[in-house]
């Protein structure tokens, strides 16, 4: 949906997506909620230096002008407004992949994909597939709940050196207090290719955090079936969702001035969760690899892949993030 202001009159543009023009066929379209976002908005140009005054400090950010409605289901809201009391909220969270390499068992991006393998097609030898990516020094999800994993952290990511800072007592005041800090997450994925994802088991066994002392990282991920969410409010086919939870994100900087939390910790101000995320390809894959995917060389071996999306909504806070991920085998 856009809004366009023109000339004192107030017009909404609503386009029906593909699921809506389905229930509008099957006569059974109903609105009961909508989100606003800011998607459009570009905040920098808010202007404190304006010659004018404050009055027209956001002028530019007034006239901006708001684009025509998309009808595509993977272009909706991206960046949701939330509604919160707290007034004086001036930072909110983002999420991000934490490809550090400290904790061992994270997985890193390859060509900007996060792999997953499907060895259905290892006739000859096990784990062909994944001796296959290893040569070709791709790390990789092989599923099930001792699977490596892809790993993420929330925070507000104020830039090193930046006030909030990344200490404790910056987590309680920024996150904590405003009810900021995620026990869980929303993980959505298509269906037709991935039959479960895994995230923390919800045990205090699951640590993140450094010591403050001698500037050592205490990490342990013990993985587990996500729990399949019955109602999925998605709005994109084949998609369900599953809730995983979320383990609390305890780096902090350090007090002794020797400050390591860089090297653990992608987020520079307070942290607020972290994720370990895998899945496990949909087994019986065949013509799906042709319909929907290509080919591709590892280790002189030619390779069919599907590339899909995996979604990671907080369930208290606002961030999002999209997993890329590749689902890769022998042809």
């Amino acid at each position: 949906m856009a809004f366009l202001d023109n000339s004192g009159d107030i017009i909404l543009d609503a386009v029906l997506a593909e699921t809506g023009r389905k229930r509008m066929a099957e006569g059974n379209f109903r609105i009961t909620k909508f989100a606003l976002g800011d998607d459009e908005i570009d905040y920098s140009l808010y202007n404190k230096n304006h010659p004018s005054g404050s009055a027209y400090y956001d002028l530019e950010i007034l006239q901006t002008p708001i684009l025509e409605a998309c009808t595509q289901i993977n272009a909706g809201i991206n960046y949701g407004l939330i509604a919160t009391t707290a007034r004086d909220l001036l930072y909110l969270p983002v999420m991000e992949f934490n490809e550090l390499g400290a904790v061992s068992r994270a997985v890193t991006r390859s060509s900007g994909l996060f792999f997953a393998t499907d060895t259905s097609n290892d006739s000859g030898g096990t784990n062909r597939i994944q001796k296959k990516l290893q040569n070709d020094s791709i790390s990789f999800m092989k599923g099930g709940a001792s699977s490596d994993f892809v790993l993420m952290e929330t925070g507000i990511d104020t830039g090193a050196g930046n006030a909030p800072n990344g200490t404790y007592a910056d987590r309680q005041s920024y996150l904590v207090a405003n009810n900021l800090v995620d026990d869980q997450f929303r993980v959505f994925y298509d269906s037709r290719f991935i039959s479960t994802v895994y995230g923390p088991t919800r045990s205090t066994d699951n640590v993140f955090n450094n010591n403050a002392t001698d500037n050592g990282l205490n990490a342990t991920f013990n993985l587990t079936a996500g729990v399949r969410v019955s109602q999925n409010n998605f709005g994109i086919e084949h998609y369900v969702s599953s809730v995983v939870a979320a383990v609390p994100n305890g780096i902090v900087n350090n007090t002794d001035g020797s400050d390591t939390a860089s090297g653990f910790s992608v987020i520079d101000g307070p942290r607020a969760a972290v994720l370990a995320l895998s899945v496990d390809v949909k087994s019986g894959l065949s013509s799906e690899y042709t319909l929907y995917g290509g080919t591709a060389t590892y280790d002189g071996t030619v390779c069919e892949y599907i590339d899909t999306t995996v979604y990671v909504l907080g369930t208290t806070s606002p961030v999002q993030i999209q997993v890329p991920v590749r689902l890769v085998r022998l042809q």
